[in-house]
C-alpha cells in the first residue's frame, strides 16, 4: 500500500487551465505567508470580528413608553402627568 501511495505521490499532473481561472488558481495556490489572498483573508477576518464586537444599544425609550402606559392603564397616573411624561420622551434627544 506505502509503495502505491509513493508511486501515485511521484505522477506529476501537469496541466493548465487556459485564460483566467488558471491566473486565479495560481493566485490562490500560492503558500500562505506570500499569498495576497490569505492577507485579505486576515483582513476580511479583522473586519469580521470589529463587527461583531459592535454593541447594540437598547432602546430604553421604547421600554420606557411601554411602562408609562402600562402605569396609565393601571391607574397610577392621571391623563396630564401621563401626557408630561409622554411628551419629555417623545422629545428626548436619541444617542445611537
Amino acid at each position: 500500500m506505502f509503495a502505491f501511495l509513493q508511486k501515485v505521490g511521484d505522477i506529476q499532473v501537469d496541466h493548465q487551465i487556459p485564460g483566467f481561472m488558471q491566473t486565479f488558481l495560481d493566485f490562490i495556490d500560492t503558500p500562505a505567508p506570500y499569498s495576497p489572498f490569505s492577507e485579505y483573508l486576515l483582513v476580511l477576518f479583522i473586519l469580521w470580528f470589529m463587527a461583531r464586537r459592535v454593541e447594540h444599544k437598547k432602546d430604553f425609550s421604547a421600554e420606557a413608553q411601554k411602562v408609562l402606559d402600562d402605569k396609565f392603564q393601571r391607574g397610577e397616573l392621571d391623563r396630564t402627568t401621563y401626557e408630561k411624561y409622554r411628551q419629555e420622551l417623545t422629545m428626548r434627544v436619541k444617542k445611537e
